[in-house]
């Protein structure tokens, strides 16, 4: 029997109130609420720190920093005093012919000053007279010291401040590695929170579609609509089952890429079971950097700028050293000689005459007339510091200007955001009214599903935008080189 026009079955009541129900239920389900996302242990900055703890990156950006102090450990080691000694003996035919030994200590010191204690034995029947000593031996106080060449810095001034300004930059290398480390999971991380967002909507976009089905299919047996709206609405749940295929792949996929990034105390990369749930993908209405006059501020100590200063003044310590070599050697040693032990005999009246005439004394001097090499080695230098002075000038201004880039992406990313927005709520409202009318008969399934995939796309679209938007903010801070501290 056909139904009067204008009364409704009661199921057909029914299956309307379930659809909009539904509908509405899919909308509040695929909104982000910010409880969510604060219940969620791998947020970004959970996700920041325990890369920063876990990943051979992170580590052995750790060792940068360990290799520059064990340089610095090395070259301290040359102002180390040192202990010396020297034996040798001749014998020939039942005859001692010599005995030569000496001991004693040698200490460096800052200003190319070098003192000397030793103490000396000599015997033998054919020692060389200007070998002998008294019969107890002979100590002897000395010093050397550069008066031409090296007077002012010297190789091993050199290494030690070369080695201090390393430190500078095995910092400056490890945050660089850190922070191109975070740059980079911070792009995998939000592609992975997009993928699982995507799943959560297309879940409920199909669940949507199969509960629309199950309505129309019943009413289809009760006669009230006509057998192509089933097929019309089994179509539909199809193409919502290929839409959450595609995206549990992109999920799993964005899940295999996470791994990379995550991993144990021992080592190991967790395993994806280990891996907690994301939270949903944040708006990018409340802002979150830092104003960009404070990035400006901030990128003159990015590590990669630091890591050219420190370049610069390891070579203009280079430079001294070229140009101290350009002078000519001039050392001079002073050694006091003492009787045995005693350096200020009791029974003599010279008293600080010993100081010059005990003595053994000398000077070298050397230096070649063209000095090709030192001029060549000091010009070599100068060149390396003027190149990586324009390197470093390079950087600067290319660092400034992918970081106005990526802060114009950032704005224009947040705007288009703000529009998709407007237009996936109008979307919304075209599919509640196209609902609406469905449920007064004025209206098809056709209609409800085109509105309802332009309203999806939409929803997908903003997702995507808003995933967009939180990659170039990474960039953003990633070019300052402050990732680490946001």
């Amino acid at each position: 029997m056909k139904t009067p026009e204008g009364i409704r079955t009661p199921w057909i009541q029914w299956a309307s109130t379930l659809l909009l129900l539904t509908s509405a239920g899919l909308l509040l389900l695929l909104t982000p609420t910010c409880a969510q996302s604060q219940d969620s242990l791998m947020q970004w900055f959970n996700f920041r720190t325990y890369v920063l703890q876990t990943h051979p990156l992170a580590r052995q950006a750790d060792l940068s920093l360990a290799r520059a102090e064990a340089s610095l450990l090395r070259s301290k080691g040359g102002f180390d005093p040192k202990v010396f000694s020297d034996f040798s003996e001749k014998s020939f035919q039942n005859s001692q012919y010599f005995r030569y030994a000496e001991a004693g200590v040698k200490w460096p010191s800052w200003m190319g000053l070098e003192v000397k204690g030793a103490y000396n034995w000599a015997s033998g029947v054919y020692l060389n007279p200007e070998s002998n000593l008294p019969q107890v031996g002979q100590a002897a106080l000395g010093l050397s010291w550069t008066l031409g060449q090296g007077l002012f810095i010297d190789e091993r001034r050199a290494d030690l401040r070369q080695a201090n300004i390393g430190l500078r930059f095995g910092a400056a290398e490890r945050d660089a590695l850190l922070n191109e480390l975070l740059f980079q999971g911070a792009k995998v991380y939000w592609e992975w929170v997009l993928a699982n967002t995507q799943v959560d909507v297309f879940e409920n976009a199909l669940q949507q579609a199969e509960v629309r089905f199950i309505g129309i299919r019943e009413s289809y047996l009760q006669g009230d609509n006509p057998a192509i709206d089933t097929l019309e609405a089994f179509i539909q749940v199809q193409n919502r089952q290929m839409d959450l295929n595609f995206a549990l792949v992109d999920r799993q996929n964005a899940l295999l890429a996470l791994n990379t990034f995550l991993w144990n105390e021992n080592g190991q990369p967790l395993a994806p079971a280990e891996i907690e749930r994301p939270p949903l993908l944040p708006d990018a209405q409340a802002p979150t950097l830092p104003p960009f006059d404070s990035l400006t501020r901030a990128l003159p100590a990015h590590p990669l700028l630091r890591q050219y200063q420190a370049k610069l003044e390891d070579l203009e310590v280079e430079q001294r050293l070229k140009q101290e070599k350009r002078k000519p050697v001039l050392d001079v040693h002073y050694n006091l000689l003492g009787n045995g032990w005693e350096f200020f005999p009791t029974n003599t009246v010279e008293g600080a005459a010993v100081l010059v005439n005990d003595i053994k004394w000398g000077i070298n001097f050397a230096y070649p007339i063209p000095n090709r090499k030192a001029r060549g080695d000091f010009q070599v230098t100068a060149i390396k510091l003027a190149q990586t002075s324009y390197e470093q000038q390079q950087k600067r201004t290319d660092l400034e200007n992918k970081l106005r880039s990526y802060a114009n992406e950032c704005e224009n990313l947040r705007r288009q955001i703000d529009l998709y927005r407007q237009m996936t709520d109008n979307y919304r409202a075209l599919l509640d009214g196209e609902n609406e009318k469905f449920r007064f008969g004025e209206s098809s399934v056709f209609l409800v599903n085109a509105r309802e995939q332009r309203w999806l796309d939409a929803r997908i679209k903003l997702l995507k935008l808003q995933s967009e938007y939180r990659k170039a903010e990474a960039g953003l801070l990633w070019i300052a080189g402050v990732i680490k501290d946001y």
